[in-house]
């Protein structure tokens, strides 16, 4: 028996290309709404209300930074004050004639002061943030305004 050698058949494959149906993703219903005019009127007043807010919002926003601000302005305005009462302010006080303090009097004026210091709970330091410039909120005030004035028009409207 002699080997014969098969041939190799090559056959194209059909592929078959299937088709996808595609669904929509957000098919579309039709919702009945009882009385429609009190729902548009409740979300016209909520929307008022949400906006009376946001102006309220802003206003403490401008206080808040106006705060910050004289805040800082007063530090600096303490630091003015203290560079002159050190500096110039001496020059015309009188030197006092007082002895110089021993190693152990001093000592023990520091164990004093460390003792007071320890009774006294300490004040948490405050450090105001970096003032940013004030920005407009003239034009978000404005409006915020407006959107009120046609939210109240249009509940008119429906009234």
């Amino acid at each position: 028996m002699t080997k014969r050698k098969k041939k190799k058949t090559t056959s194209k494959k059909h592929t078959v290309v299937k088709k996808r149906i595609t669904k929509e993703k957000n098919p579309n219903f039709m919702v009945q709404i009882n009385e429609p005019k009190n729902v548009r009127k409740d979300l016209l007043e909520s929307l008022r209300e949400v906006i009376i807010f946001m102006q309220g919002n802003e206003t403490f926003k401008k206080i808040q930074e106006e705060k910050v601000a004289k805040i800082t302005d007063l530090k600096e305005e303490i630091k003015e004050i203290n560079t002159l009462l050190n500096t110039k302010l001496r020059k015309f006080l009188p030197k006092g004639k007082l002895r110089n303090l021993t190693e152990e009097e001093h000592q023990e004026n520091q164990n004093l002061e460390e003792h007071h210091e320890e009774t006294i709970a300490p004040r948490p330091s405050f450090q105001p943030r970096s003032v940013q410039p004030v920005k407009s909120t003239g034009d978000e005030l404005t409006n915020l305004e407006n959107q009120l004035k046609d939210i109240e028009t249009q509940l008119r409207t429906i009234q």
